[in-house]
């Protein structure tokens, strides 16, 4: 982080920091149900393309506001930088899901997001060398089964394999970016501000966008460019979105990414609200399961490394 910016920006405080966390989770909660709203009429690489345009057209021009100190450590270095964070976070994972929300439920997309400290927890073993006790590597197993319940719907030895839903490995698949995106992300925040590191990634990541969003067009319908559920998810989801991404940078900063990523565990109790007020599905049983697998299994791999 620069100095020029912190005197722009004053630093968070930890309570600040934890609302922050709380709404940013609750907003991303939302994502799943609503995107699949969206989806009825745009489809998920061009819901995608859209979305993201839009985030970084208006990230671009807070970056213009803030004025010269929150650009400073903008560089050839800096540039490298921009192009994993929107390899790992915006094409990897923010693509992904929504072509993952195309082919699952809300549901079960937000439960399996829920692991998302758990991938966080082996990212930083294997990237900063963070070490894992056996309580943390058990947390991690019950995580795992807890996305399996969600994944076969409960039924582990019974499920076929033309049952299984391909939406819920890419969901799973948008967890590994997303924590790359995180760890990756704390290490890029000692030299750049979060709205010039979150900026420059959604930019990269766009320019990736766009062109798999043209090869991918023939694959779907076409858009229905009149949808106003379409354009208004693109607007609540790219606009807020953007900004929900600048602080929860800031906020990684104060309280670190595996404290943030504890945030996530709140994404299913709101997603699958919202997947059963707007969407109409039903919670099962499995669903309550896996849920409950995921979070126990969260809070054994997260628990060691707070208490250090």
């Amino acid at each position: 982080m620069t100095r020029g910016y912190h005197r722009e920006v004053p630093p968070l405080s930890q309570t600040r920091a934890y609302g922050a966390l709380v709404a940013i989770v609750a907003l991303w909660g939302s994502y799943p149900a609503t995107a699949k709203l969206a989806l009825q009429d745009f489809p998920p690489f061009f819901l995608a393309a859209v979305r993201c345009s839009v985030a970084s057209f208006f990230l671009a021009w807070l970056l213009a506001r803030a004025g010269p100190d929150a650009s400073r450590g903008l560089s050839p270095r800096a540039l490298g930088a921009f192009l994993v964070l929107g390899l790992a976070g915006i094409w990897g994972s923010t693509q992904v899901s929504y072509v993952a929300y195309y082919y699952t439920t809300a549901g079960s997309a937000v439960i399996i997001q829920a692991a998302a400290p758990v991938m966080v927890a082996l990212t930083a073993r294997f990237y900063l060398g963070e070490r894992l006790d056996a309580i943390q590597w058990a947390g991690v197993a019950v995580s795992v089964f807890g996305v399996l319940l969600v994944v076969t719907s409960g039924r582990l030895a019974a499920l076929r394999l033309e049952e299984l839903r391909g939406g819920d490995f890419l969901a799973l698949a948008s967890l590994t970016g997303w924590s790359v995106y995180t760890v990756y992300g704390k290490r890029v925040l000692g030299t750049l501000s979060p709205l010039l590191a979150t900026t420059g990634a959604y930019v990269a990541g766009t320019l990736m966008i766009l062109p798999t969003a043209l090869g991918a067009a023939s694959l779907y319908p076409a858009p229905r460019l009149a949808s106003r559920a379409g354009w208004a998810v693109v607007f609540y989801q790219g606009l807020i979105g953007a900004v929900a991404h600048v602080w929860w940078y800031r906020a990684v900063e104060v309280v670190g990414p595996s404290r943030a990523a504890i945030f996530m565990n709140l994404q299913p109790i709101v997603g699958i609200a919202l997947a059963a007020a707007l969407l109409g599905e039903s919670v099962g049983l499995w669903q309550i399961l896996g849920t409950a697998c995921v979070l126990a299994g969260v809070g054994l791999t997260t628990r060691s490394r707070l208490e250090r």
